[in-house]
């Protein structure tokens, strides 16, 4: 996805690739653990290179560890020089609970990554079923004052990654049980560009 810094509504797909604002709210991308699998699996289906839908499936069923990486990289003609990404290293103080069930830690930890060029990505976890490896990495563009140059222009893609290791029943995010957020992702997505509107003005 491309992301501008010009804070207006997001647009219609351009060229096929998905825009939105650059997010100065704090947020993590997609909670997972809002989706039931069926939902989830359509998500992946619309995002990916090539369908895996069945072996995705099969994988989650089967109680296998599944993890989603976010990839971000700065596409702009200067490095970022303005409302540079920060992303929270999230912790937590039970190591046996996370997102949405407790709160980050006071150890958690904020790094903000300006002057970031085209030649280097940042990768950083969105989610992992495993509840023991902290994974929920909150961020947001942080406004720095910076006026000058380019405003940030970047692009962000999510991997899905399946790994043959079995989850224990206590170390499960994705179980029958678990708890889910209030808003639906459409609601997260409306309520994201009314934010962005809202700053604009």
């Amino acid at each position: 996805m491309m992301r501008g810094e010009s804070y207006s509504v997001s647009r219609p797909e351009v060229e096929a690739t998905p825009t939105a604002n650059v997010a100065s709210l704090v947020h993590i991308d997609t909670d997972i653990g809002a989706f039931d699998l069926e939902d989830f699996l359509d998500i992946v289906d619309k995002n990916s290179v090539y369908s895996f839908r069945q072996t995705a499936q099969n994988a989650i069923v089967n109680n296998k560890r599944f993890v989603v990486l976010n990839f971000w990289r700065n596409i702009g003609s200067q490095p970022v020089s303005s409302s540079p990404l920060a992303i929270l290293s999230t912790r937590y103080d039970n190591p046996n609970k996370a997102f949405p069930d407790v709160s980050p830690s006071e150890d958690s930890r904020w790094y903000v990554f300006p002057n970031i060029t085209g030649d280097e990505v940042v990768a950083f976890y969105q989610y992992d079923r495993n509840v023991m490896q902290a994974s929920d990495m909150f961020h947001c563009a942080i406004s720095n004052g910076v006026k000058f140059g380019e405003g940030r222009k970047s692009f962000d893609i999510r991997a899905l990654i399946l790994l043959d290791e079995d989850v224990p029943a206590e170390a499960d995010r994705y179980r029958s049980g678990r708890t889910r957020p209030v808003l639906s992702f459409e609601e997260s997505g409306i309520f994201c560009d009314e934010q962005a509107k809202k700053r604009k003005e």
